[in-house]
């Protein structure tokens, strides 16, 4: 699914937050009247948006207080501010997301999701955020790892709810096998998290997660995680609607561009460490 990297989250959990401005009219929301930005959503006068919250630094919660923080969800907050909404925040599991969004039982994901022509046969995607999976090791290993062919017939843990899963599968192939290597042995887990796992407690020496997973952990322990070779893919991310949901993904791509335009989008990846991933925002840009 970040397809991405990512912790499993214990419960389905609803957490609504008046994090938006309610609709009135003649208030100036973006380049429009709040009057005339009305979508129409799942419960009327709201954004009902699906994440899973264990994906720092773009949605998690803080351990501190448990307050659901993040890059999306500062990015959403004001996506619904400008759009004259109240926005209700659904914390499912990752692998939920998809058919929530499908079934309109959310209005939009906004999870960290890569677009992928797959994905597109059933939803369609704004991509807003440009990302890449990197390797990563310990640093007691960094220095084992300078060449690409260093990761061939090595043990490389990964999670296989991501789309970090089959890029690795094609790195093994065309980066060891067809030249004559071993293939990489990947060790599936189904998190993020169990990945680390794997490599902290040595059953791997190698694991594949979102860049932006690894500015977040650098962060709170510098030097702990070290990225390591080439980029195993590089998608972006897309907040995904329901095919068909055409008025409010026309609205949403119009904010996010005024967004762009504005410098609102740079400031808010610049506080999450994330500035890299700027970028146009586009419908279904994956080809």
């Amino acid at each position: 699914m970040k397809m991405r990297s990512r912790a499993a989250a214990t419960a389905v959990l609803a957490l609504t937050a008046a994090l938006g401005l309610s609709a009135c009219s003649g208030a100036i929301v973006g380049n429009q009247t709040a009057a005339d930005s009305k979508v129409k959503t799942i419960q009327s006068g709201v954004l009902t948006v699906g994440l899973s919250p264990d994906f720092p630094p773009m949605e998690y919660l803080n351990p501190s207080d448990d307050k659901l923080v993040g890059v999306d969800v500062d990015l959403v907050t004001e996506l619904s501010k400008r759009l004259g909404l109240k926005v209700n925040f659904v914390q499912q599991k990752f692998d939920q997301l998809i058919s929530s969004v499908r079934t309109n039982r959310v209005d939009i994901v906004f999870s960290g999701m890569s677009d992928t022509v797959d994905r597109q046969k059933t939803l369609d995607f704004i991509d807003y955020f440009n990302s890449q999976g990197r390797f990563y090791t310990t640093a007691a290993h960094a220095k084992d790892f300078t060449k690409d062919t260093d990761a061939c017939g090595t043990s490389v843990a990964v999670s296989s709810v991501t789309d970090y899963y089959p890029a690795l599968q094609h790195f093994s192939k065309t980066v060891c096998v067809d030249a004559g290597h071993p293939a990489v042995n990947i060790v599936a887990t189904d998190s993020g998290a169990a990945a680390r796992l794997q490599l902290d407690q040595g059953r791997a020496l190698l694991a594949v997660q979102g860049a932006e997973n690894l500015v977040y952990f650098n962060k709170q322990s510098p030097g702990k995680y070290p990225e390591v070779l080439s980029p195993v893919n590089q998608t972006p991310y897309g907040a995904a609607f329901a095919k068909g949901n055409t008025a409010l993904e026309n609205k949403v791509l119009a904010q996010l561009k005024a967004m762009v335009d504005d410098g609102t989008m740079k400031k808010i990846l610049e506080t999450g460490g994330v500035a890299y991933g700027l970028r146009a925002p586009a419908i279904n840009g994956v080809k």
